[in-house]
């Protein structure tokens, strides 16, 4: 399996002189597997980095749906996915919202909407999720590839410090042994209290996260978007000291290979 990150930032889009390196688009992943299978998490503004490679019969997870992370659906008409999947509530509704005027004056494309059960078949790709600690509610999505025993398991928009310990132990039973853990990382260890509730964790609690489930490797996410490229590379390299699988990916820029 193959994955790319589309965009890496939290919140909203940015653009300065100082976000480069790490790009400023919120955030959009893809996951493509050995068969050609590609599935998509989230639709934010990073998804405009991964239009090159995708094909219009994918599947699109959405995590939750807040803005920043459908930011970028409209881009998608010209490889628009064959099905969308939302673990809880009308998804067709909420994409009618955006797809109307005066937001949108396009209209949502023919869609499927399948019933979302895990664990989901997508091709040669198997979802399942659990869900998270993020206001209005958002969903842990694990992506395996049966046929390499691989695996991708995207955490964003997830507050690690207001889970109790049955829903941590519960998350590493999900996560368990994954190749990569995808995680937000929006704040640094001294920003969280003041933030306490807002739906994020720091880098420290993405590490106890990796730690906790037994991930190969860790993608630091969902960057503040204040954070300037070199804060971004210091948050990373603290995070690699502690668990030495860690790095903060250039969005669209960054592509890992999963192997057997």
């Amino acid at each position: 399996m193959k994955v790319v990150m589309g965009g890496s930032r939290g919140s909203l889009p940015v653009s300065g002189a100082d976000q480069v390196r790490h790009g400023g688009d919120t955030f959009a992943l893809l996951a493509e597997g050995r068969d050609g299978t590609q599935v998509l998490v989230d639709a934010g503004s990073g998804i405009r980095n991964l239009l090159p490679l995708l094909r219009p019969e994918s599947t699109l997870f959405f995590t939750h749906t807040h803005l920043d992370h459908l930011a970028g659906l409209p881009l998608l008409t010209e490889a628009w996915p064959a099905a969308m999947v939302f673990p809880r509530g009308d998804l067709a509704a909420v994409l009618k919202r955006v797809f109307s005027p005066p937001v949108w004056p396009v209209e949502l494309p023919p869609t499927a909407f399948p019933d979302a059960r895990p664990p989901m078949e997508a091709g040669g790709l198997r979802l399942a999720w659990m869900p998270v600690s993020h206001p209005d509610g958002g969903w842990s999505v694990r992506i395996d590839e049966p046929s390499t025993g691989t695996s991708v398991t995207v955490a964003t928009d997830t507050e690690w410090g207001a889970m109790s310990g049955a829903d941590r132990d519960a998350f590493a039973r999900h996560a368990f042994q994954t190749d990569l853990l995808v995680f937000d990382a929006h704040y640094r260890p001294e920003e969280y209290e003041a933030r306490r509730g807002w739906g994020h964790s720091t880098w420290k609690q993405a590490v106890e996260a990796a730690q906790q489930c037994g991930a190969r490797k860790l993608w630091l996410m969902h960057h503040d978007p204040a954070r300037t490229d070199d804060e971004i590379d210091a948050l990373a390299a603290e995070a690699a000291q502690a668990f030495p699988g860690a790095e903060a990916p250039l969005a669209g820029r960054r592509e890992m290979t999963l192997h057997e």
